[in-house]
């Protein structure tokens, strides 16, 4: 694994860095606005990510490693009842080797922890709210509660961001930009805990609107 410079600014006013390892990542809605179609820089199909809040025993959310929710699943996520945090699981949660992760939210904060081994060693990701970190020329809204980063917890450096498309598009959902190399399966665990994120607040907004 390359060795990535620490990021050292705690400031929220972070700039993707543009490093050769910065890869896009775009998010589509499906079926009406309750699933997502991720695809990546040249629009070739990467995942579809299934959203059920209503189906009991199945994760609130389901990442299929393909074109539908046919695929393979690579992870799954589930939101624990009655608590602010989440399990996520990387392989298919009938399967007995699945390995689960915590996402842990920090007491009065809108902050999630995430801890994953890399290269044999245990390393803690913090996905928080952002209005500063763009994703290219994409600017997130101040008003929005939908953009997020990913950091380092140890170093701060500035590992993902997640920019919401807001009003410009229906079918666009949004993009992530996933600055560094760790492998298919950290991608996999940014996305997915990235758009569980999302789908919790999406969720949020309904309950307040409904």
């Amino acid at each position: 694994m390359a060795h990535h410079s620490a990021h050292t600014s705690t400031c929220d006013e972070d700039l993707p860095e543009s490093s050769p390892t910065s890869r896009l990542f775009h998010v589509y809605n499906r079926r009406r606005k309750n699933d997502f179609a991720i695809f990546t820089a040249d629009k070739t199909p990467l995942a579809y990510v299934r959203c059920s809040s209503f189906t009991i025993g199945k994760p609130d959310v389901t990442y299929h490693a393909g074109e539908t929710d046919q695929a393979p699943i690579a992870a799954v996520c589930k939101f624990i009842n009655f608590s602010r945090h989440c399990k996520v699981g990387f392989g298919d949660a009938n399967d007995a080797n699945i390995v689960w992760e915590d996402l842990k939210r920090y007491k009065l904060t809108t902050h999630y922890r995430i801890e994953m081994t890399l290269g044999g060693a245990r390393k803690a990701f913090v996905w928080k709210r952002t209005s500063h970190t763009p994703v290219g020329d994409d600017m997130p809204s101040k008003l929005s509660t939908k953009n997020f980063k990913l950091v380092d917890e140890q170093t701060e450096e500035l590992i993902a961001v997640y920019v919401n498309n807001g009003v410009k598009s229906w079918e666009k959902c949004g993009k992530f930009q996933i600055n560094v190399q760790y492998g298919t399966e950290f991608d996999v665990m940014v996305l997915i805990t990235g758009l569980s994120l999302l789908e919790k607040e999406r969720r949020r907004e309904r309950r307040n609107n409904s």
